[in-house]
């Protein structure tokens, strides 16, 4: 006979461990009230403040007073779940600044005093909708931040949601606490404008443009030096070819260790409407043909050649606008090209997936041009890609016969260090139109604005895109079919901040919540995947009791053998 079960011990113990756990439970909340860390298992962190934005706040000149207005009774569930993320948000940025940030909640409902506050500081109540069982409600409520910074208020009055939170206050941070980067757009070659034309046709940056809050933007033609105050030069979309004057203006200010971006077609498309009214109802023949933009000596002598010709992808390609029997129709077609072989590791595409780049040309490097430059290949097409050379009709009702001349070919290139001038030793135009020889510029000219500089003073950047449509609004209207095209944005925006040197924005632009849908291998994996989570679940917690009560049947029974 074995020794007695003592059950009056037994449940002594049980209920002492579970004493002991609930305590240990209350000790621990109590501590995590008063020290609060979140976890973040996120694959980006996206509910974690990014280094950039701790590196900002910790970095404050002076201090910066937050005021977040919150309605603690009339928020809906949703939104009461946004207001805790506001919270826990401002919580890290206060907790990183070393005494810069400094935060409040105020729920200013029913206090005249504090509604009229909230009012001034640009955080108004608003009404917002809520679903309740079978019926909608409407309550006025207060879910908003205003930023206060030396005499200055920044606001979001409308919280919507956590995703993008943090991007909008280290916006609005850097907004209030750093002078804003100068980026000037080239207009005098025919480039695409900040805005559309007046009319509103014609092709432009307008859609881009919403998103350049960041930047202090200026359009500028390229007849005399750029001023001091510019941090980068963007050339998008040149349609007629660049005067020499103009290639002297670009070279000079690379040479300050500025930055600069070619957003270069190699090639153009157009649309042959006068044989479409000689055939009503026909397609009218659309010809591709060289792109007159008169850039090749320059980027050549910076060590790029921008080929005349159009990749196409029979794979890897995007919906987009092409004009089928004399209308515009959204279509998938090889020439709106999808790169996914992104370079994972440079500063613009680090958190990309892909780019879209509509009729984009193939460009590729000139070695030992300039030994002093740094060069990332940022995004390359597939093997199978291939490209058509010389003027070609384009019919998109007609088959597409790839030529022998496949890839992969490089599409985009970011370059930083030191660069050669391109009239190092050669004659430039002056403002007026004369001819300065370089023994005359180098010796007699005095130093100024006209004096030439035959290497970089500091660190250059170079980006070059063998498209424009990237960031045209005649291919960016696409987002509202095919949001895919956001990401032409982020990309845009991406080499803007790198080539204002400003890694503090960069880095937050891809932080957005992404989707992670299951990846459906057959018709019958949703169904498993459902009735899994309906049954699969709670059938192994049973399983799981079933197997705790035998064995510890199984050990009552021995211990009284």
């Amino acid at each position: 006979m074995g020794t007695p079960v003592n059950k009056s011990k037994t449940a002594t113990n049980a209920i002492t461990f579970v004493v002991m756990v609930i305590c240990a439970l209350v000790a621990v909340n109590l501590i995590g009230s008063r020290v609060a860390r979140r976890v973040d298992f996120t694959q980006d962190g996206l509910y974690s403040l990014s280094q950039a934005s701790k590196d900002l706040v910790s970095h404050l000149p002076d201090r910066m007073t937050v005021k977040a207005f919150i309605s603690a009774k009339t928020l809906e569930p949703k939104d009461a779940q946004v207001a805790q993320y506001v919270r826990d948000l401002l919580e890290e940025y206060q907790r990183a600044s070393n005494g810069k940030f400094v935060w409040e909640a105020i729920d200013p409902s029913g206090d005249k005093v504090l509604e009229d506050e909230a009012e001034k500081l640009k955080v108004p109540k608003l009404t917002r909708t809520g679903a309740s069982q079978d019926k909608l409600t409407l309550a006025s409520s207060y879910l908003g931040v205003a930023l206060q910074y030396q005499g200055n208020v920044e606001s979001l009055p409308d919280i919507k949601a956590a995703e993008g939170l943090e991007f909008q206050i280290t916006s609005l941070i850097k907004m209030l606490s750093v002078k804003k980067k100068k980026i000037a757009f080239a207009q005098s070659e025919g480039e695409l404008p900040l805005q559309p034309p007046q009319g509103g046709h014609g092709a432009s940056l307008s859609i881009v443009g919403q998103f350049f809050a960041d930047y202090q933007t200026t359009q500028v033609a390229l007849d005399k030096p750029l001023a001091d105050d510019v941090d980068a030069l963007v050339i998008a979309g040149p349609r007629t070819a660049m005067s020499e004057r103009g290639k002297w203006v670009v070279d000079q200010f690379l040479m300050k260790g500025k930055s600069v971006a070619f957003f270069v077609d190699g090639m153009v498309v157009e649309a042959t409407n006068g044989m479409q009214a000689q055939m009503p109802g026909s397609n009218p023949p659309q010809l591709g043909r060289k792109n007159d933009h008169g850039l090749d000596d320059l980027l050549e002598h910076y060590g790029y050649k921008l080929h005349d010709d159009i990749v196409m992808e029979p794979q890897l390609n995007a919906p987009g606008p092409l004009l089928v029997r004399g209308k515009l129709m959204a279509a998938n077609y090889p020439t709106f090209v999808v790169s996914t072989n992104i370079d994972a590791t440079h500063p613009i595409t680090d958190r990309s997936k892909g780019i879209i780049l509509p009729f984009t040309s193939s460009v590729e490097l000139v070695p030992g041009k300039q030994p002093g430059m740094k060069v990332t290949t940022l995004a390359q097409s597939s093997a199978d890609a291939w490209r058509q050379a010389g003027l070609f009709v384009l019919d998109p009702e007609a088959p597409i016969k790839p030529t022998p001349d496949k890839g992969p070919f490089s599409y985009a290139f970011a370059a930083e260090g030191k660069l050669t001038s391109f009239f190092a030793g050669k004659p430039h135009p002056g403002e007026k139109g004369e001819i300065i020889a370089p023994a005359t510029a180098n010796v007699s000219a005095p130093p100024g604005p006209e004096t030439p500089v035959d290497t970089t003073q500091g660190t250059a950047r170079i980006v070059v895109v063998s498209s424009s449509g990237f960031v045209s609004d005649q291919y960016l209207q696409m987002i509202n079919f095919a949001p895919s095209y956001r990401v032409d944005v982020a990309f845009a925006l991406g080499i803007l901040d790198w080539l204002v040197q400003d890694e503090t924005i960069a880095q937050l632009r891809h932080k957005v919540i992404q989707s992670r849908p299951i990846n459906v291998a057959s018709a019958s994996t949703p169904a498993l995947v459902k009735y899994g989570n309906v049954i699969g679940v709670p059938l192994l917690f049973i399983l799981f009791g079933i197997a705790r009560w035998r064995m510890r049947t199984s050990r009552r029974r021995s211990a009284k053998v």
